[in-house]
């Protein structure tokens, strides 16, 4: 018999009125998510070490594990050195063109993409059809969270081709349900134009267009449009500390947590990652609260990463949040480079900033100050504000 179509390429429908994509998992019991992600990291590492997959092997004999055994609980993999991008770099130029740190190798791959090389040689992203499942079920639960529904015509303007966000979000939306209106960034006047008219056409539920949303606005001026026809784009979690934590890259995990609008921060989909905020100086995790380095271990997927660290900044929360959903949120702050490191804490400048804010003698008519980094990080910082 010749295959048919069952009607159904997606996921079982969900109730609209449920309030989360997958309650089971998102309202998991703490103890046992710890078990799965114990469960799941073990997988890992004895894949890892049979496969063997030669950097990360490398990685657990430096931290004295032979066998997934060793590791007895979920603060065992702070043992693990760290990998960061630079690693991934030597590794595609040592083994090109793929590199010793894959766990599926090309030809069990049906996805590729290349990381953006803003900070230097781009790297290659090979993703499994199960890896995909997993990055379309994760932006799921975002999608859910954000009260947007299956049905809806969703619109962004990611680019395509070898930078994968494009087509990953494209893919991920209509795994969702959504109808997937996917327009060109506005490089040239003409791109911009077919994106407006077709805005003004068909009137999108929800806007994802952002950062090339003054572009837009700027053509559509130039062509007499009552404005872009795009409804507001919407962002929450956000608060004083920085951005809700959403992703930590194509190449490592692209949706690994999203806001629930109740409580700040981003919920991190904590049974596929172990997201840690660690100190550099030390590779262990800082407090609660507290800034540390982006640090991701993926979970049950083909393709994973080992204690990558994104270098950038992250700080994590475990209260319980009001919307219910178990799993521990995190906020994004940026390149952890730019963080200062005084006196044992790192913080962001922007924190500085907020609380010269709140003293009005410095802020009339305008705040304007210098910061003195001291050479010795046990001498307090010095700030010199124009009066």
């Amino acid at each position: 018999m010749p295959p048919t179509y069952t009607g159904q390429l997606g996921p079982e429908p969900r109730d609209p009125d449920q309030q989360f994509w997958d309650p089971e998992v998102q309202t998991m019991p703490r103890d046992q998510l710890e078990a799965l992600q114990l469960d799941r990291l073990h997988r890992l590492v004895d894949r890892a070490l049979t496969t063997p997959v030669d950097l990360f092997a490398r990685k657990l004999a430096d931290a004295g594990i032979t066998a997934a055994a060793d590791i007895t609980s979920l603060d065992d993999l702070s043992s693990i050195p760290t990998t960061v991008k630079q690693d991934l770099r030597d590794s595609e130029a040592a083994s090109p063109p793929w590199g010793d740190y894959r766990f599926v190798p090309a030809d069990g791959c049906v996805r590729m993409g290349q990381s953006t090389g803003t900070t230097g040689t781009p790297t290659v992203a090979l993703l499994t059809r199960k890896d995909i499942w997993v990055e379309y079920e994760s932006a799921a639960r975002t999608w859910w969270r954000n009260g947007w529904r299956p049905g809806q015509i969703i619109t962004h303007a990611h680019p395509a081709y070898l930078y994968g966000g494009g087509v990953m979000l494209s893919g991920s939306l209509e795994y969702f349900g959504a109808l997937n209106l996917w327009v060109a960034p506005p490089d040239t006047d003409e791109l911009a134009e077919q994106a407006l008219r077709m805005w003004h056409r068909v009137r999108p539920d929800v806007s994802m267009v952002a950062f090339s949303l003054g572009r837009f606005a700027e053509v559509a001026a130039k062509l007499g449009l009552d404005g872009t026809g795009l409804p507001n784009f919407e962002l929450r979690g956000a608060d004083e500390r920085g951005l809700p934590f959403m992703t930590a890259g194509f190449e490592c995990y692209a949706y690994a947590g999203g806001p629930c609008g109740v409580d700040p921060g981003g919920h991190v989909h904590e049974d596929f990652a172990i997201v840690q905020a660690v100190d550099p100086r030390t590779g262990r995790e800082v407090p609660d609260g507290t800034w540390g380095n982006l640090v991701v271990t993926t979970l049950g997927r083909d393709n994973a990463l080992v204690r990558y660290d994104l270098e950038e900044a992250v700080l994590v929360l475990r209260q319980p949040c009001g919307c219910g959903e178990t799993t521990m949120r995190a906020f994004w702050g940026g390149r952890f480079k730019d963080f200062l490191d005084v006196q044992g804490r790192y913080f962001n400048l922007s924190e500085l900033e907020r609380a010269l804010r709140k003293v009005s003698a410095v802020t009339v008519p305008s705040l304007e100050y210098v910061v003195v980094k001291p050479t010795d990080p046990s001498a307090p910082l010095r700030v010199r504000v124009e009066l």
